[in-house]
């Protein structure tokens, strides 16, 4: 049944990605927490996104990249990805599950602001969230829309977001996955659950990725607001179960 449910959930993460672009990893950390081990599902959620990444990546329609402005952030991101691997070793389970539902909470409500306030924009918070995400990624899988918000404050061109965007998610998730693994914190059978879960992320997004030209510019806002707003919902519900159990 694990199984079943677990990939039911990284089918629905993935299409949810195919379809609006973003919320792989906010669905995927909610629904995969009860059923993974962490030291095991943020791995397998880092590796997944990243294959997707560099799909959106590959697609050049959607694919140009601010260098400027991603150099900056993947050199913050680097930084916080070593020091979040560094400290999962800090972190017991428990916690580790508390703080994953609380980070996806927070993220989903910050990814609903769809005109953030230009201060935002300023390049010293950009190196701070790139630097904060890079930790959250690394040692939770999730915190990006963070970094979104400041790009689409006036971090970049409007035209760039989605490039510059996943060349930072796809370095900063490779660079997570490599220190983790050089700081011994990446848990035993993943090879295993990359090869069962990665087929299933890839045909989830495939459908997401046929639906989302169909779906008219309103449609495609309800969609992503509902889900968002599903998302929210989630994290808050199992921030307050994991706090009960604690």
């Amino acid at each position: 049944m694990d199984l079943i449910f677990n990939g039911a959930v990284t089918v629905g993460a993935a299409a949810f990605r195919g379809l609006t672009g973003f919320g792989y990893a906010l669905i995927a950390a909610i629904g995969l927490t009860g059923g993974l081990a962490p030291q095991v599902m943020v791995p397998l959620i880092l590796i997944n996104d990243l294959v997707l990444t560099v799909i959106i990546l590959i697609d050049r329609k959607q694919g140009a990249v601010d260098w400027p402005v991603a150099r900056t952030l993947l050199v913050a991101g680097c930084a916080g990805a070593f020091c979040g691997g560094y400290l999962v070793g800090y972190i017991d389970e428990s916690t580790t599950k508390l703080m994953i539902s609380g980070i996806v909470f927070i993220a989903a409500l910050v990814a609903m602001i769809h005109e953030p306030p230009r201060w935002l924009s300023h390049r010293w918070l950009g190196i701070g969230c790139g630097f904060i995400v890079g930790g959250l990624l690394a040692a939770f899988a999730v915190g990006g829309p963070l970094v979104a918000a400041w790009l689409l404050a006036g971090g970049t061109r409007r035209e760039t977001t989605r490039g510059t965007l996943a060349v930072f998610f796809g370095a900063v998730d490779l660079f997570s996955i490599i220190s983790r693994a050089l700081l011994g914190q990446i848990g035993e059978g993943l090879p295993h659950l990359v090869m069962i879960y990665l087929p299933i992320t890839l045909a989830g997004y495939a459908i997401g990725h046929r639906i989302g030209p169909k779906l008219g510019p309103t449609a495609w806002r309800r969609v992503s607001a509902g889900g968002l707003l599903l998302i929210a919902i989630a994290g808050a519900i199992q921030t307050f179960r994991t706090l009960v159990q604690f």
